[in-house]
């Protein structure tokens, strides 16, 4: 995901401005980044993290790309923008609540900005409190926005354990010395200079536990979306030194489910794979895709050669979440509730077709199948098949750019998913329904995706 994370804080002596700052490079040597930061810049204690010439450096060798925290963005375009924003995040785009919430500002010159304002208890501070935020800035405000419910839960969770970390601090601090008494009594606050988030949390490495936190949400973003905008990387000049004892973080995905991980393996060498079966099932493509999407049971019956990649055709019209309704290789039947597309074996029985069961036979050692369904097409698809349909159908775009097409299709509708699970409201779900273009046609569609994605 090519977006800035950054961590901001408001200094009582200095004002806003962002301590830490996550940026995704790609095909850039990192022994070759500059550092922007200003020897004539304050030394606050408050407003230093890791210092001016240190870097905390996570790669992933799968996508060739490097997760670098600094205490200064080394983007020299991005810099003006993640101050302003760190700013607005902890000025006039504050949340009304203590506990921190999600706030979208920013604009196409700007930058496009999701911002999450948060407190750290301090005994020391005004108020007892330091104020944080966390920003996400990026150029792409339709991919930041879709990405929206996966950063409010990870943003939430880091704020929450930096706010029990402090906690402890500000209660020893006040089993101690009661600064909130000295106050009271003396009429004056604290003179003391302002502290370091390791203090105010006790721990000494916490700049490597967000730069942990910073670099998975990137990481992990760009596989919700596939986003080709960039910010912009310019020539850098000077040297940035990597902070060995956390220069690597654990990007392998710890998912135990089998049959994803086949769907997932060798992705690439399957490019063509829509457009084959699409020629393979004839007339009846557009049907096995509508129950596909709406969660009507479909049973592959053949030798595995033949329907592992028919599977793999259908798992690209589902969002990776709900690879877990995908049975592959059976020995037995199972019902609709535990698995949605299901292959066996020639010789194990199935129930026959009907509208809640549809059939692919395939023939042994050959591409010909017996299609059976006693279901109907709606008059009006859901948008998300018509999209689909009508990008196969496109003979101009090639089958990598295809697959990319609707890997996208699929997300934003799986975000869309999300968003309406989080409204309670009948009258709110109607408005966010129009707003986000659902029609009637696609309740059906809505309806399997959101049970499914709750259970998954």
């Amino acid at each position: 995901m090519n977006a800035i994370i950054a961590l901001c804080h408001f200094c009582e002596a200095h004002g806003p401005c962002p301590i830490l700052c996550t940026h995704t490079l790609r095909d850039t040597k990192i022994d070759e980044l500059e550092n922007n930061s200003n020897d004539n810049e304050n030394n606050c204690p408050g407003c230093n993290s890791i210092g001016k010439t240190v870097g905390l450096l996570s790669q992933d060798s799968e996508s060739n790309a490097n997760f670098l925290s600094t205490q200064t963005t080394v983007i020299n375009d991005i810099l003006p923008l993640v101050k302003q924003a760190a700013v607005r995040s902890l000025s006039c785009e504050v949340s009304n609540t203590k506990d921190g919430s999600l706030v979208f500002f920013g604009d196409a010159s700007r930058g496009h900005v999701l911002s999450y304002t948060f407190q750290i208890h301090d005994s020391q501070a005004r108020g007892f409190y330091r104020l944080f935020s966390i920003i996400v800035l990026m150029k792409d405000k339709m991919y930041l926005l879709n990405v929206q419910p996966f950063l409010a839960d990870h943003l939430e969770k880091i704020s929450t354990e930096l706010q029990s970390y402090s906690l402890k601090i500000h209660s020893a601090d006040e089993a101690k010395y009661s600064e909130r008494a000295h106050r009271l009594n003396s009429g004056y606050a604290s003179t003391q200079p302002p502290r370091s988030l390791v203090e105010l949390t006790g721990e000494t490495n916490i700049f490597a536990y967000i730069h942990s936190h910073f670099a998975w949400i990137l990481w992990m973003g760009a596989r919700c979306l596939t986003e080709n905008i960039n910010i912009g990387l310019p020539p850098f000049e000077t040297t940035i030194n990597t902070l060995d004892p956390f220069s690597v973080i654990q990007l392998k995905n710890k998912d135990s489910n089998q049959t994803r991980k086949l769907f997932m393996d060798n992705d690439n060498e399957h490019f063509d794979i829509i457009r084959r079966y699409q020629i393979i099932l004839g007339e009846h493509f557009s049907a096995a895709c509508y129950c596909v999407l709406v969660g009507i049971q479909i049973i592959l019956r053949g030798t595995p050669s033949i329907t592992n990649d028919c599977l793999k055709c259908f798992a690209k019209l589902l969002p990776e979440t709900m690879h877990h309704l995908i049975c592959m290789e059976s020995p037995q039947y199972l019902p609709p509730n535990k698995c949605r597309i299901l292959s066996v074996l020639p010789h194990v029985a199935v129930p026959q077709p009907s509208e809640k069961i549809f059939r692919i036979d395939f023939t042994e050692d050959s591409d010909e199948v017996h299609i059976k369904w006693h279901g109907t097409l709606p008059n009006k698809y859901p948008d998300l098949l018509t999209k689909l349909l009508k990008s196969i159908d496109e003979k101009l775009l090639p089958d990598v750019v295809l697959m990319k097409q609707l890997r996208v299709l699929v997300e934003e509708w799986k975000n869309k998913v999300a968003c309406l699970q989080t409204i309670s409201s009948n009258q709110d779900l109607i408005k966010v329904k129009k707003v986000l273009g659902v029609q009637p046609h696609d309740l059906a569609l809505i309806s399997y995706w959101s049970n499914s994605l709750m259970t998954q």
